[in-house]
């Protein structure tokens, strides 16, 4: 069919929103201002490109480059719940190898996120999954509150959770106040830090509402006098209708009869609720039912929509050595001899936690 693929620029950035804007998979993530957060506050060095038939926009890929020993290769972009390939409604999953082509004649590999699993059968090259992870996701049109209320269990006391913080006198605002802003880092920090994930810095915080407008973010903090509960940050991108609950802030010295984290979900869906939101996503998950977390936002009507990972090997070399490395690792073999420029490309480029879990500074599950 004939497709294009060039680099963004400061020229195409409308046409690069307008296109987000209008595709059904359109987020906040994929938004010319967050890569601009990115860029300026986290320093990351972002590769966004836009793929063209013609004259006409087809789809956009925000990425980062990933260079391991002498290959180049594009990376999913990191702090970003949703980092996928967006590709118009209309585009022909048979074209995507066309597509991919582009990218190899630049690169040796490819991070590919998608939503839609039909495109796997068309990717071409050799590829491997290398990572098992979804969106947990609420669509309102399906679940309003009143049924998710209906649907809470006096087993589990979801509704007691969220009523005892009303009995005991509990107050939530919305704030974009410097000072508010340090305290809810502040037991944001130490809630993840609890669970031994990576923390974002304060100049982060602070950063974003000199960047979003109140459309675009909210933050909520529960409170009583002095005694702080916990706080939600909340991203919408209100062309896809959808609010994203990004951040989490959690007093976890509060006595254990009290569980912030449903209070702040139950007013968070009840405001996109009543400002014309339809769905609401509740971040990164793996496929685990038995996990706290992924309970906690089952309980509230959220749904656990795949994403379909795959690292995409454009050249010989690079599948070669990835076939090597799985072997290697499916007999439990010793460590790699990485004293020769072979053994060290091998070592770092198909490393197992590279290739099949790679992590980034910042990735992490879901509040």
């Amino acid at each position: 069919m004939g497709y294009s693929i060039q680099e963004l620029s400061e020229e195409t950035a409308e046409a690069w929103d307008e296109f987000n804007n209008q595709c059904p998979e359109g987020t906040f993530f994929h938004s010319i201002k967050w890569k601009k957060i990115l860029e300026n506050v986290l320093h990351i060095d972002p590769k966004y490109w836009i793929i063209s038939s013609g004259q006409k926009i087809v789809g956009i890929v925000p990425s980062k480059k990933c260079t391991l020993t002498y290959l180049k290769g594009l990376d999913t972009l990191p702090h970003s719940e949703f980092n996928s390939i967006l590709l118009d409604n209309n585009f022909d999953p048979r074209d995507l190898h066309e597509v991919l082509t582009q990218f190899a004649s630049k690169y040796s590999f490819f991070f590919l996120n998608t939503n839609r699993q039909e495109f796997l059968d068309y990717i071409g090259y050799d590829h491997y999954p290398y990572e098992i992870v979804g969106n947990m996701v609420l669509n309102l049109q399906q679940k309003p509150p009143e049924t998710i209320w209906e649907n809470f269990s006096a087993k589990k006391g979801q509704r007691k959770f969220i009523r005892r913080f009303d009995e005991k006198g509990f107050k939530i605002h919305e704030t974009h106040e410097p000072e508010d802003m340090k305290i809810f880092h502040r037991y944001y920090a130490e809630n993840l830090i609890r669970i031994n994930a990576d923390v974002l810095p304060l100049t982060f915080f602070q950063k974003l509402p000199e960047v979003f407008s109140s459309d675009e973010m909210r933050v909520t903090l529960l409170s009583k006098g002095d005694t702080y509960a916990g706080g939600l940050l909340t991203f919408m991108h209100p062309a896809s209708k959808t609010a994203y609950f990004q951040y989490l802030s959690l007093n976890r010295n509060l006595p254990n009869t009290y569980h912030p984290t449903y209070y702040l979900f139950w007013e968070g869906l009840n405001w996109a609720w009543d400002n014309g939101y339809e769905k609401i996503s509740f971040g990164r998950q793996k496929l685990d039912p038995k996990n706290p977390r992924f309970q906690i936002k089952a309980d509230f009507g959220a749904e656990y929509k795949p994403i379909y990972s795959q690292i995409v090997l454009f050249t010989k070399t690079t599948s070669l050595l990835y076939r090597i490395r799985k072997l290697r690792v499916r007999r439990n073999s010793m460590p790699l001899d990485t004293g020769t420029p072979v053994r060290q490309l091998e070592a770092s480029v198909l490393d197992k936690r590279c290739i099949e879990h790679p992590r980034h500074i910042g990735r992490r599950p879901g509040p």
